[in-house]
């Protein structure tokens, strides 16, 4: 449920916000602001470097070697 509060802001960051968002979702904008800053994804490595793919990699359905 969500909850009202009142929060204080700089002119400037007032100002963007009206003009990016308008001024009947600068609440969303806060929250999505927030909930991107405050549960940030933890990120897995895999993937980081451009050599390391998934190609060749074994299927866990195929028989393995030897099997």
């Amino acid at each position: 449920m969500p909850v009202k509060t009142t929060i204080t802001l700089r002119d400037e960051i007032y100002e963007y916000l009206i003009k990016k968002f308008g001024r009947r979702k600068i609440s969303e904008a806060v929250n999505q602001a927030l909930m991107k800053q405050l549960f940030k994804s933890d990120k897995s490595m895999f993937g980081v470097d451009p050599w390391l793919t998934t190609e060749k990699l074994r299927d866990e359905e195929e028989p393995h070697e030897g099997s």
